[in-house]
């Protein structure tokens, strides 16, 4: 999932073409538009080693820092809520990777049995191979409601 953070215009230089830091599982990434084009720099998840925010009244100035060798990510104009949860974002995003080897969780579920991760469509557990119950909706329910009322209808 991509989430995107927009500078302020009434921030200094963001008037016309307010910066944007895009944060998703693999990448933070800073997008400054002109009138000719745009200018992307990109920092990888595992690459980043910290984010300094600097909270002014009203916005915010973020410095995404590297380990890679690559400049910092800076940008102007922020609103300090936005500021922090892109904070938390990385962080959380750089936690998951560490416990688990995965950024995103959100695809994944507990196994009832040993308590590891696994993909939200896995039957059989790959870490214990215990079966795992698939959770039904209020849609599949009508459904079998409905193919059971079939079952009972014959031809005589």
């Amino acid at each position: 999932m991509m989430h995107r953070f927009r500078a302020s215009r009434w921030s200094p230089g963001n008037r016309l073409f307010p910066t944007v830091l895009e944060v998703s599982d693999r990448h933070v990434t800073r997008v400054k538009s002109s009138l000719i084009g745009r200018l992307e720099e990109s920092i990888s998840i595992r690459q980043v080693s910290s984010v300094t925010i600097a909270r002014g009244a009203l916005w915010s100035e973020i410095v995404v820092h590297s380990s890679g060798g690559t400049d910092p990510l800076r940008s102007r104009g922020h609103a300090n809520p936005d500021a922090e949860r892109l904070k938390e974002l990385i962080e959380e995003y750089q936690s998951n990777l560490a416990r688990i080897g995965v950024a995103d969780t959100s695809g994944l579920r507990a196994c009832p049995r040993c308590a590891e991760l696994v993909k939200l469509a896995a039957r059989v557990c790959r870490f214990c191979a215990a079966e795992i119950p698939i959770d039904l909706t209020e849609e599949a329910d009508e459904n079998d409601e409905t193919s059971t009322a079939r079952k009972d209808w014959t031809w005589d």
